[in-house]
């Protein structure tokens, strides 16, 4: 049982990561110096902690 929770944790970390990593790529995607849409993802990780800040 505890090998399973450390697997669970450490798959939800990498999860976590990827997400954030995804969201940054977007932002990055749409913040170039020619075009500044600012229509990120729906589930941007910036933009929901934004939306419970």
């Amino acid at each position: 049982m505890k090998k399973f929770a450390g697997n669970l944790i450490t798959f939800l970390c990498a999860l976590g990561i990827l997400w954030i990593l995804v969201s940054w790529a977007d932002v990055v995607a749409h913040n170039t110096t020619y075009q500044q849409e600012e229509q990120y993802m729906k589930n941007n990780a910036f933009v929901v902690l934004e939306y419970l800040k």
